[in-house]
């Protein structure tokens, strides 16, 4: 089995775990309003991970070089972090959380959710088999600026935004809304440095010319 749709699928199996256990504990402790909140959370992220699993395309030749500068990782666990306090705030402290706002932001959160998800996989169907976490190149590799690609340079890490931002919205943590400009944003703009740096030594004058046609994450603006 291929090592990422291998991983995926772990990832996967965990989650199902975890979405039942927490089921369980939401059932036996929260209202019907949380409880169905929860529910609908993580019935729509597993939906959207096994949408992502089926249009992923494995690349045609291997990765020649990688320079992640370990901002995955720092990307990962900075949206994490939002998650996991979005989750304990809702659920178990109430630290940030404001009851007046339920369920409109909630709902809100949903729908700004599905956006992300719908931008992420506009990017991945567009980028095809040179789709990868890591900040690398392929042998053979071209460069992409058609599609979602045209006007804005990374639409992936737009929707990252998104996704910590509806996440705080689903569970009404306005405090996770700070921890993601803190740290989300932060990890974003660094990611976007490290790659684009990246690009420029592998294209060159090519990318050069696609960054002055294009804006990082907002269309026309930046």
């Amino acid at each position: 089995m291929e090592p990422r749709l291998r991983n995926v699928l772990i990832r996967m199996f965990i989650s199902v775990a975890v979405f039942i256990y927490i089921g369980y504990l939401a059932w036996q402790r929260l209202s019907p309003f949380d409880f169905w909140v929860i529910m609908a959370f993580f019935g729509v992220y597993l939906t959207w991970s096994i949408i992502e699993t089926i249009i992923y395309k494995s690349p045609d030749t291997l990765a020649k070089e990688d320079d992640d500068r370990k901002s995955y990782i720092y990307l990962q666990f900075s949206s994490m972090a939002a998650l996991f306090y979005a989750l304990v705030d809702f659920i178990e402290y109430h630290f940030t959380r404001n009851p007046a706002f339920e369920p409109a932001v909630t709902v809100i959160g949903f729908v700004v959710f599905l956006v992300s998800c719908v931008i992420r996989y506009q990017a991945i169907i567009t980028l095809g088999k040179y789709y990868n976490p890591r900040v690398s190149v392929y042998e053979e590799h071209s460069l992409i600026t058609r599609g979602i690609y045209r006007n804005i340079r990374h639409p992936i890490y737009v929707s990252a935004i998104l996704n910590v931002a509806a996440i705080a919205m689903i569970f009404n943590s306005w405090g996770a809304l700070i921890l993601a400009a803190a740290a989300v944003v932060p990890a974003v703009i660094y990611r976007i440095n490290v790659e684009e740096e990246f690009l420029l030594k592998h294209f060159d004058n090519d990318y050069k010319c696609y960054m002055e046609q294009s804006k990082k994450l907002i269309p026309k603006i930046w």
